[in-house]
């Protein structure tokens, strides 16, 4: 069974959430910021189901 990807948050939607808000930013850094997100919300995560928060 293949999952639904259609939510997945891509660097191009990234792109577009950011111009929305007023910020300017190319792909390169949408795949940055991305990545940057993604760590954060692995950390939280693993910190909630730990016990952590």
């Amino acid at each position: 069974m293949e999952e639904d990807k259609t939510n997945d948050l891509t660097p191009e939607r990234v792109v577009q959430i950011l111009k929305k808000k007023g910020t300017e930013v190319n792909i390169e850094e949408a795949k940055t910021i991305l990545a940057f997100v993604k760590k954060i919300a692995n950390i939280a995560v693993n910190q909630y189901l730990r016990g952590n928060l």
